[in-house]
């Protein structure tokens, strides 16, 4: 080799200090076992061993160097043979084998041998026995050993590679130096045939052939006690050691099949954790844009930075006729011009007034003026469009079409929505305006509206006629509707409107029909309601309407029908009505009213239906009831009422239809007789009471099914008290099955 090996280099150091030492030889009496220890020349004890137990064909003193020699030779040929695997050099009490790659090419020198046997050791990642920790007797005939005999090179500590103790061929020679044991291994390699295969030398191997022998500094040095075992001769068995104290810088460690086992699996672990980490980046990447894309029932916004400049300049001259602003630059002027109506709103992508603001700008077939008259009125209707979730509508014929909006469904009804002189809600000459405005939205029921009436509804000031029922409306009705002075019918019925009715319509003269029953309206019952002098049908059924009537209520003349049943409405009812009332419906069922019938409303001369079931109303009927003639149906059920009913002819049982008085306090007997000339009457319901009397087979004919018109549907009574062959019977309050037609 060109440069200087570092295992030579260690051993030539070595050899240099030992000679330095002095060593004395050792004795060829071995009996007395004694050794000089070192420089200091104290005699050194013999540390007792536990002695490892001798194979069954090993004649302790019979272990002959010649046996040693031919076992290498024969451990060098089966390492050949099996392509690799290395022999551990057994002493007097044993040995043992492991396995190593095969070598490249037998070394020349101890040093490349021992280099490339470490190459292998660290490639198959086992634990390399270290031979120097191996020794053999130091003489067989006499047992004896010097302490001098094992202060040769630390080997053991050479992780570099291993000494293989070789058998000397002579028959009286001892090695003492390395350097008659280097030549005793060079000469077994100069036997070598190049694979690997021991040609024996002619020399005869004698029984008192020796082994190398170890370093009692190297020895010293491992701290593995009970290890290191003490033969009969006084020689050192073989052992293997776990912890060696190494000394060097170029050395490796080498590592059990357990210990590099559990680092691959760490590496293999951490590769997986990697891995599955950067699967997940990778899937939050891809997947949330996809959401953010989809999550709104798969529409995709458009989204457009707005700025009240141009972010870029035209780099030449325009086209000569061009066809309209880009679309950022006219979206950007919409959002300016619009901005008084609709404020930020108009920003916040997404937002159906942004949506309809886009629309104006990029996909409106008419693509109006932004100064053109009529352009806020179609604004305002695309927004009504996006507001209330237009695309999933049940029908939307024309709506942002490139038809005037005068012609989309719900707002040309059936002829033009729209003033003008095509004919429509009102006329050209009616309202100020150059255009033709909406007068006119009537979204008929069940058409699958869904979302809050926008406030720039109010803007639409022609407006006569809103309707959205049965649908999902949601939120409040805006003030802003309050504008609408000229408006004569809202109906927004069967929806989920709550708060209460606007303020703002407070004294409009033109409000007639207010549909509002089947919401979620809360609070006191509006009392705005008071001002509307010519309003004709309330219908608030079926809210959360807290506190009495308004007094005012019997004030309103035009007052035709009052339906709040179906409320949690308290007080009494108001005594207000007089002889010019038009009131004709008056429903007021189910809530928890109290105090007696008002009185007064026997002045009215147009009443026809009367309701107030399921109240907690006392007193007697008062007998003014039974002077109205067009009453049909009354129904005073389920409260606390009593005292008899009249037993005279009278106007009230000419045009009856429908009475029922059941859960009551009635008593007395039943004028039957005053009911046998009318063919009308539907329902008598007269069960829970006090009454007694007996129904005539004169009205029980009148259950014939085939009646039908005239057909009495519905006939109960107390039949412990009343005498009835064709009632629904009650006995002590309780329903008598089986009995009725």
């Amino acid at each position: 080799m060109d440069e200087e090996d570092p295992l030579d280099a260690q051993i030539a150091a070595r050899q240099a200090k030992k000679k330095k030492k002095k060593k004395k030889p050792a004795t060829a009496d071995g009996e007395n076992g004694g050794a000089d220890d070192g420089e200091n020349g104290e005699v050194r004890k013999k540390k007792k061993k536990k002695k490892k137990p001798k194979p069954e064909d090993d004649g302790g003193d019979g272990a002959t160097s010649s046996s040693l020699l031919e076992e290498r030779i024969k451990a060098k040929q089966d390492k050949a043979n099996n392509g690799g695997g290395g022999t551990a050099v057994a002493g007097e009490g044993g040995g043992g084998k492991k396995k190593r790659k095969k070598k490249k090419k037998a070394p020349t020198t101890a040093a490349g041998s021992s280099r490339e046997f470490n190459d292998n050791n660290e490639e198959e990642g086992g634990t390399a026995v270290a031979a120097v920790a191996t020794a053999a007797v130091s003489t067989v005939e006499s047992g004896g050993y010097n302490e001098s005999d094992y202060n040769g090179p630390n080997y053991a500590n050479d992780t570099m590679g291993d000494v293989e103790m070789i058998g000397n061929s002579t028959k009286s020679s001892k090695y003492n130096n390395d350097d008659d044991v280097i030549d005793l291994e060079q000469n077994i390699d100069d036997n070598d045939d190049g694979n690997n295969n021991i040609i024996p030398a002619d020399t005869e191997i004698d029984n008192d052939a020796y082994c190398f022998e170890a370093d009692t500094e190297i020895m010293a040095e491992i701290d593995q006690e009970g290890v290191v075992q003490i033969d009969e001769a006084g020689g050192i068995q073989a052992f293997v050691a776990e912890t060696i104290a190494i000394e060097g810088d170029d050395v490796g460690i080498i590592r059990s099949d357990v210990e590099i086992e559990k680092e691959e699996k760490k590496k293999y672990t951490k590769y997986f954790c990697g891995a599955v980490a950067l699967l997940v980046v990778v899937i939050v990447a891809v997947a949330v844009p996809l959401t953010l894309k989809y999550a709104s029932g798969g529409q995709e916004t458009r989204i457009t930075v707005i700025t009240y400049e141009p972010t870029d300049r035209p780099s030449g001259m325009p086209s000569l006729v061009p066809s309209s602003m880009p679309s950022s630059v006219r979206f950007t002027e919409i959002v300016k011009k619009l901005e008084p109506l609709s404020g930020s709103t108009l920003k916040v992508q997404g937002s159906p007034q942004y949506l309809a603001a886009m629309w104006m700008a990029d996909e409106d077939p008419m693509r109006m003026d932004l100064d053109e008259a009529g352009f806020e009125q179609r604004y305002i209707m695309a927004l009504f469009y996006y507001a209330m979730d237009g695309p999933n509508w049940t029908q939307d014929n024309g709506w942002l079409g490139g038809d005037s909006e005068c012609f989309w469904f719900g707002i040309d009804g059936a002829s033009d929505g729209c003033g003008g002189n095509k004919g429509g809600c009102i006329e050209r000459d009616v309202f100020e305006g150059s255009f033709d405005q909406i007068c006119n939205v009537g979204m008929g029921r069940l058409n699958n509206l869904y979302g809050s009436i926008p406030s720039e509804m109010g803007e639409l000031t022609e407006m006569r006629w809103f309707e959205i029922q049965d649908d999902y409306l949601v939120g409040t009705i805006p003030d802003s509707l309050g504008k609408w002075t000229k408006l004569h019918t809202l109906l927004l019925g069967g929806n989920y409107l709550h708060g209460s009715f606007p303020e703002t319509f407070a004294d409009n003269e033109m409000l007639g029909t207010i549909f509002i029953d089947r919401n979620r309206f809360n609070g006191t019952f509006p009392k705005v309601l008071e001002t509307l002098k010519n309003l004709e049908w309330l219908d608030a059924e079926d809210n959360k309407f807290v506190g009495g009537l308004p007094d005012g209520i019997g004030g309103l003349k035009s007052l035709r029908i009052l339906n709040v049943n179906n409320n949690t409405m308290t007080g009494y009812l108001p005594d207000t009505w007089d002889e010019t009332n038009l009131i004709e419906d008056f429903e007021v069922a189910h809530n928890k009213f109290k105090g007696p019938l008002p009185a007064s409303l026997a002045k009215t001369k147009f009443l026809k239906d009367f309701r107030a079931s399921h109240n907690q109303l006392t007193g007697e009927l008062p007998l003014s009831y039974y002077k109205w003639e067009n009453i049909e149906e009354l129904y005073l059920d389920q409260n606390k009422l009593l005292g008899e009913l009249p037993q005279t002819a009278e106007p009230f049982y000419d045009g009856l239809q429908e009475l029922s008085i059941h859960d009551n306090d009635f008593e007395g007997r039943f004028p039957v007789e005053n009911f046998h000339g009318t063919f009308r009457i539907k329902v008598l319901s007269l069960h829970r009471n006090q009454l007694t009397g007996t129904i005539t087979p004169n009205i029980c004919d009148r259950r014939d099914t085939s009646l039908a018109y005239t057909q009495l549907i519905t006939l109960t009574a107390d039949c412990d008290l009343i005498d009835c062959d064709c009632c629904t019977c009650y006995e002590g309050g309780e329903l008598v099955k089986g009995t009725g037609r």
